[in-house]
């Protein structure tokens, strides 16, 4: 399976930090010059952006990592390849990745969305699975479960996503990962239990350890109102539409709510 990775021309340390790990466990790459968003001219930016959004409005960084993203679904197409792997930067890969790989190169077929990571919060899937044999499982992945540090995508869900028309309007994990969007909803999206990737500051909370963001999700943390009060109560009301979503969906006996493990000793928690 061919892997791309996600990195701005800026961001050496991650590139160091990335290629210290897929060299250590034998897994290539080819790297992709990310966009970088904030030196996008202001026409660029008009051009390709919309003012209609689903669930929050899309910064210059994010505008950048949503186009850096299709640049790797472009490579993927071109490749001729059946699905790959794509990483952000950031990811902290566990020691299984290249057997877990290696198992859905061989063993999956139906999908358009493998999420490879885990944010550590809880989720909802389906019971039922199916188990690979690199020990871990695949399941259908119901509610919402943020971050692009670590998926598969197959070739026609990326030739799909390449042709929507529609300007970016909403950051790319809404848009992939979030059951309320209109491209998410459409998917088959299978979650990987345990994870075998995470992102690097969801993992290690201490300040050495923490990479700096580079898509200035920072500059709105800690207001009252990050987007302006009409957009956050919009926002707020959608979260709580997916909480009663969540809720709803555990209430299906064919369903299961966990936390998706990372640390690839911990005993997996299958679907019970």
């Amino acid at each position: 399976m061919k892997s791309y990775l996600i990195n701005l021309d800026r961001s050496t340390e991650r590139l160091e930090f990335f290629t210290r790990q897929a060299e250590l466990l034998g897994i290539p790459f080819e790297r992709i010059s990310a966009v970088e968003g904030r030196r996008l001219s202001s026409e660029d930016l008009a051009s390709a952006v919309s003012a209609t959004f689903e669930f929050q409005p899309i910064n210059a960084g994010e505008i950048g990592l949503f186009m850096s993203h299709k640049l790797a679904w472009q490579k993927l197409l071109a490749s001729g390849e059946p699905h790959a792997a794509v990483f952000e930067d950031d990811a902290v890969m566990a020691p299984t990745m290249k057997s877990v790989m290696k198992a859905i190169d061989l063993e999956v077929a139906d999908f358009d969305v493998i999420k490879l990571e885990t944010t550590l919060r809880q989720v909802v899937c389906r019971k039922e699975h199916q188990s690979l044999s690199c020990g871990s499982v695949l399941q259908r992945l119901l509610s919402w479960h943020g971050g692009t540090a670590g998926y598969v995508i197959s070739a026609p869900c990326a030739r799909r996503l390449l042709s929507l028309k529609e300007k970016l309007a909403d950051p790319i994990d809404q848009v992939m990962f979030n059951p309320m969007s209109v491209v998410s909803s459409q998917l088959r999206i299978l979650q990987l239990n345990p994870a075998a990737c995470i992102q690097k500051d969801i993992l290690d909370k201490s300040d050495s350890a923490v990479f700096g963001t580079t898509i200035d999700r920072n500059l709105t943390s800690g207001k009252l109102f990050r987007h302006g009060p009409l957009i956050d109560i919009r926002r707020m009301i959608k979260k709580q539409i997916e909480r009663q979503r969540r809720r709803w969906l555990t209430l299906n006996q064919q369903n299961c709510q966990s936390v998706i493990p990372f640390t690839s000793g911990e005993s997996r928690k299958r679907a019970a």
